[in-house]
């Protein structure tokens, strides 16, 4: 791995963690100090972060997280059905039990996280749980794009997913129940696959991604209301 493409799978997975935040201006010198490249590295990972739409140059100010807007969200998720839905009934058609099985993994991760919240009583999960289920989620539908056989389309929707985690909408705290439900969606579509029922395998992705975009929408509502409220100057005492 070249010291540029090492430099863009870092910062790329600070962005997926929310560790950069929309909006943060991303220092170069600092990024090659953290990262231990230098800064000509850093610059070329950068320029292509910007090339997916991840980050933005701003002439005479500097490189920015993208920050996203809600008609923008909403393109994206509109975007991830078209493609993810025509993914998925590639599979149900050339399903390999391999596939399956690492699908399958994938869920009983997510049900182990809301098994551990259960036991201790949790209204929401802890930063570790959260980080579990970030990543079996994300591979739950990086299994079924691969398994698509489509690079392009594999390389578009991850960029796609990474954009919405730079939101950090998800870290707001998921609930046990909300939780189940992505479970139960996630079967349903794996059902489907096993049984090679394209159709359904479509219309349950679709269902899927819609109320993800939903969701993703309530909780940006829900972070400018906050983000507004506390601008707000004190009330008397």
């Amino acid at each position: 791995m070249s010291l540029r493409d090492a430099a863009y799978q870092q910062i790329r997975s600070r962005l997926m963690s929310g560790t950069l935040s929309p909006g943060t201006r991303l220092s170069h010198r600092a990024l090659a100090k953290e990262i231990g490249v230098s800064f000509i590295p850093v610059r070329e990972a950068l320029s292509q972060l910007a090339s997916e739409g991840l980050v933005e140059h701003r002439p005479q100010v500097g490189t920015f997280v993208t920050e996203l807007n809600r008609e923008e969200l909403a393109e994206i998720f509109d975007l991830r059905e078209a493609l993810e839905c025509h993914a998925v009934g590639t599979v149900a058609e050339r399903r390999s039990d391999s596939d399956l099985a690492a699908l399958e993994a994938q869920i009983a991760e997510q049900q182990a996280v809301c098994d551990e919240m259960l036991a201790a009583g949790q209204l929401s999960w802890s930063e570790t749980q959260q980080e579990r289920w970030r990543l079996s989620d994300a591979s739950f539908h990086l299994v079924l794009l691969r398994a698509a056989g489509n690079c392009r389309l594999l390389k578009a929707v991850a960029d796609l997913r990474v954009m919405v985690y730079t939101l950090r909408y998800q870290q707001r705290g998921r609930s046990v129940e909300g939780l189940q439900r992505i479970i139960a969606d996630h079967r349903r579509i794996l059902a489907a696959l096993r049984s090679g029922d394209v159709t359904a395998a479509r219309t349950f992705m679709a269902e899927h991604l819609r109320q993800g975009c939903r969701e993703a929408l309530e909780s940006y509502d829900r972070g400018r209301l906050e983000g507004a409220a506390g601008s707000q100057p004190a009330g008397p005492p």
